[in-house]
This record gives C-alpha cells, structure tokens and sequence, in this order.
C-alpha cells in the first residue's frame, strides 16, 4: 500500500519525487540546497521559490496584508543569502478568492515590493488564478553568485565550529505572542518582519574559511543537521553558547515556556547558520563585527564521533518544523 505524504514528510518527499527529473551539466547545484545554482555563459545564477499558503505559513487573524507581503519576501530573499548571493529579479505568483478584495491585495503587494527594493530586486513577471478560499503566494528570485564563488549546504569539516548570526527564537516566540493575544513588540516584529541577511551572507560568501552555509527556516537544531548530513558528520551544540535576546528569555519566563528550546526549534528565523575553520574563527568574527552591527555566535562544533545533531553531546530530539508532519510553526 502506497504511503501518504503526511507519513513521510517534507524531506523524504522531495527524495522520492526528484528520482524521476533531469538534469543537464548546466545544473551546478540541483534540488536539495537553499538555492539552483545554473552556469549560464561565464555567470553563475542562482535561483529560488518559495511558496507560502494560508493557514500554513500565515493567516490573516495574526499578520497585517503588509506583513504577509514582507515575509514572504523575505523566505525567498533569505534563500539568496544562505548562498551567498546577490539577488536580481523577482516572479511572484498568487492564488487568491474572487471575493478578496483588491485593496487587501494592493496592501500585500505593498509589503512585499517594500523588501524586495531594499536590495534593488525588481519583479518581472509571475501568474494569477483563482482559488476557492485560501491566499497562496510563490516568490521566486533570482541572483547572481559574487565572483562566482558561493557556499552550499555540504563542505564542512571535522573541526568546524557551527556559528549563527543574530538570535534564534525570536520569530517562534513572535508567533506565540500573535496566536496567545500577548504583547511582544520585538518577538512580533522578527515575526512579521524577518531581515533577511543578504549583506552578511555575501561577506560571508568572500571568506575561504567559510566551508558551508544555509538558512534557519525550519528551526536551528532541524536544520543543524542539514549541515552535518552531506558529509556524514556530527555538530555538537552548546545550549549554554545559544546568543538567547533578553526580550525571549524575559517572555519565556512570563509565559512558562523554554528559551533554549524556542532557539532550537523557533522556525522562520532567517538567520545564517554556517561551518567555519576553528583555525581562523576568531579573526573571521572580529572582522564580522566591525563591519556589521548583526550580532554573530560560535554555538558548536562540527565532529565525526557520531552523525546527526546532538545538545551538549547528548542526543536529543529537539524537533522543527516540516510542511507535511505540522500544521502552523509553532
């Protein structure tokens, strides 16, 4: 008897239905990174979609038609950055009720075309069509790798150390206070207004210290272990390390819930998680600071002793988010 979607998940998903479509030896990087890297003539493109559907990814009670355009700018955009990339041109498609009406429509495109000219991205084309009740709105952007060179998900080593910008968390709280009716200013908006970290994953992108690179878009630990799995290795996370911001732990403590786990399983951070040579991590994060106020973290380290992802060299099961296993982040 044939599985369901909902039994295997979003990531075995993907490996079952990718078996079946070409390539060609244009295909850099194909299906399973942040981004397709494609070499056309002597440049080398990068390219992402991302599609977020009502109830889903967001819902009208909780986010403003402004917010909603934003962020779903920012989850493509934040795919440009975990490459390393310079993002160009944007396709944006969108399903939606006829009964919508078109100044709420006006209002997200807003929020989006707001994002998306911060970095000088300008929106080519896309599609409509009518659905029956739900928004559902596909962002695809594509850039350009600087010099040619940008970072995948597989390249670190045994020795690494895992680090992350800014403070994991932040957005999952966000979404708690929204779904709860609490006020949270600073947790809403790194929910409602996530930054993706486009100038920090270029500089990135120019250290050859830098071995790998994704973004937090399901939860660190879940997507720790992106990192770890392309080379059969292990990350060791240091709870006590995690950059945790006093508006998160002040939150958590008022509302009974863990800081440490928000920051390890909070999805649609949009932080650079990254492999760094232990050799040269310190003169690359001093060089980091004094060109970008974004706060950046050493959180664990990189070891062939086991695989998978592990808290302070304990397994754990910390969780994250999956399309198809969950209903809204949570």
């Amino acid at each position: 008897m044939s599985k369901r979607v909902d039994e295997i998940g979003e990531f075995n998903l993907i490996d079952r239905i990718t078996r079946f479509l070409p390539s060609t030896p244009m295909v850099l990087e194909g299906v399973g990174d942040d981004c397709a890297v494609l070499r056309v003539f002597d440049h080398h493109l990068l390219v992402s979609c991302d599609f977020s559907v009502e109830g889903t990814h967001f819902t009208r009670d909780t986010a403003q038609p402004e917010d909603i355009g934003w962020k779903v700018a920012a989850a493509s955009l934040s795919d440009i950055a975990a490459m390393g990339g310079s993002p160009l041109f944007s396709l944006v498609s969108l399903s939606c009720p006829g009964s919508l009406e078109v100044a709420y429509l006006e209002k997200l495109y807003q929020g989006l075309s707001n994002l998306l000219s911060r970095f000088g991205v300008v929106v080519v084309g896309g599609d409509t069509t009518r659905s029956e009740a739900l928004i559902g709105i596909d962002v695809t952007v594509i850039g350009e790798a600087s010099g040619n060179r940008f970072l995948r998900r597989r390249g670190a080593q045994v020795g690494d150390v895992l680090a992350i910008t800014g403070r994991p968390g932040m957005s999952g709280a966000g979404l708690h206070a929204l779904q709860h009716g609490h006020e949270a200013p600073a947790l809403t908006a790194a929910h409602l207004r996530p930054k993706p970290r486009i100038l920090e994953g270029l500089w990135l992108s120019t250290r050859p210290n830098a071995h790998a690179m994704l973004d937090v878009s399901d939860g660190l630990f879940q997507d720790a272990g992106h990192l770890a799995r392309p080379g059969h290795l292990g990350i060791d996370i240091h709870p006590k390390s995690l950059p945790i911001a006093p508006e998160l732990t002040e939150y958590a403590e008022a509302h009974g819930l863990d800081p440490i786990r928000l920051a390890l399983t909070g999805g649609e951070d949009f932080e650079l998680l990254f492999a760094l040579d232990a050799n040269t991590s310190e003169e690359t994060l001093d060089a980091f600071r004094q060109e970008f106020r974004t706060p950046i973290t050493v959180i664990g380290a990189f070891t062939d002793e086991w695989t998978g992802v592990r808290l302070a060299g304990e397994e754990a099961e910390a969780g994250g988010f999956d399309q198809f296993l969950s209903g809204l982040s949570d």
